[in-house]
């Protein structure tokens, strides 16, 4: 019963938020906010693979921050050519317009990866997470509509860490 209660309660909070995009802000850097936000998903595999797409400079300086934050993901540079040929759990994109974003989030399987973004501000349509750096605070913002297509489950408490955005 109370766990009935608290599944209706997060229900409530979700559906909420899913009007509109949330956001959180952190004094860590884009890469290892964004490994901390995959230690709050739930995996089918020991090892979830991201890949960061045309962009191996992250894919870099990514594998420094897993190597500094002790997770375990593999870390893969790929070109988006060969998106379809990969097992990406996650992607990060880092070159590419929202409306990019939207079509590679949807071409890819009946299960789209759970998508980062560091191009997409507004985080109205493409990635789930949207990443973004000011005044050296990073930030980032979620997009309730691609997670849930995402079929990736992310434990609700990384938007509790989120607040709506006042716009």
């Amino acid at each position: 019963m109370v766990n009935t209660k608290i599944k209706v309660y997060v229900f409530i909070f979700i559906t909420v938020l899913m009007s509109k995009p949330v956001y959180a802000v952190s004094t860590h850097n884009m890469f290892i906010i964004t490994l901390s936000i995959l230690s709050y998903a739930k995996w089918n595999t020991p090892t979830p693979a991201l890949c960061v797409i045309d962009n191996p400079n992250y894919a870099v300086q990514f594998n420094q921050a897993l190597r500094l934050q002790g997770y375990h993901y593999k870390i893969s540079s790929i070109r988006l050519n060969e998106l379809d040929k990969s097992s990406c759990n996650a992607i990060f994109l880092s070159t590419f317009s929202p409306q990019e974003e939207q079509k590679i989030i949807h071409s890819q399987r009946q299960d789209p990866p759970l998508s980062f973004s560091s191009t997409n501000q507004a985080c109205e349509i493409g990635s789930a997470f949207c990443l973004y750096t000011r005044n050296n605070s990073t930030s980032f913002k979620v997009n309730l509509d691609s997670l849930s297509q995402s079929k990736v489950r992310v434990d609700p408490r990384v938007l509790l860490l989120a607040k709506a955005t006042e716009q």
